[in-house]
C-alpha cells in the first residue's frame, strides 16, 4: 500500500565510529570535542536519547547529556524550535476542531 525504498548502507564505519564516540563521551565520561558536544546537545534538546542509545534507559543519560549540552548554542535553539513547533501544532489542531464542530 505504501511503497518504500531502502538503500543498504555501503560502509557502516562512519556510523559505528560516531556511535562509539557518543558512547565514550556520554557513558564513559570522556571529554567531548566541539562537534560531539554539539551533537549531544541536539540529541538532548530533541529528546532522542532512546534513539541514540537504544540499549540504555534514558533516565541516566539525561543528566549527562544535559551537563554536556549546557552552554551549547544548538541545545537552546533546538529546544526553542521544538517548543514553537509544538505550539503551532496545538493551534492548528484547535482551529481544525473548532472549524469541524461549527
Amino acid at each position: 500500500m505504501f511503497p518504500q525504498r531502502r538503500y543498504p548502507e555501503a560502509d557502516g564505519t562512519v556510523e559505528r565510529a560516531l556511535r562509539e564516540r557518543l558512547r565514550g563521551v556520554v557513558l564513559d565520561g570522556a571529554e567531548p570535542d566541539e562537534r560531539t558536544a554539539g551533537l549531544i546537545a541536539l540529541i538532548h534538546s530533541a529528546k532522542l536519547h532512546r534513539l541514540a542509545f537504544p540499549a540504555r534507559q534514558p533516565d541516566g543519560l539525561t543528566a549527562r547529556t544535559a551537563e554536556i549540552a549546557a552552554g551549547q548554542w544548538a541545545a537552546e535553539s533546538v529546544r526553542l524550535a521544538i517548543r514553537d513547533m509544538q505550539a503551532a501544532m496545538v493551534a492548528v489542531t484547535a482551529v481544525t476542531v473548532l472549524t469541524a464542530t461549527s
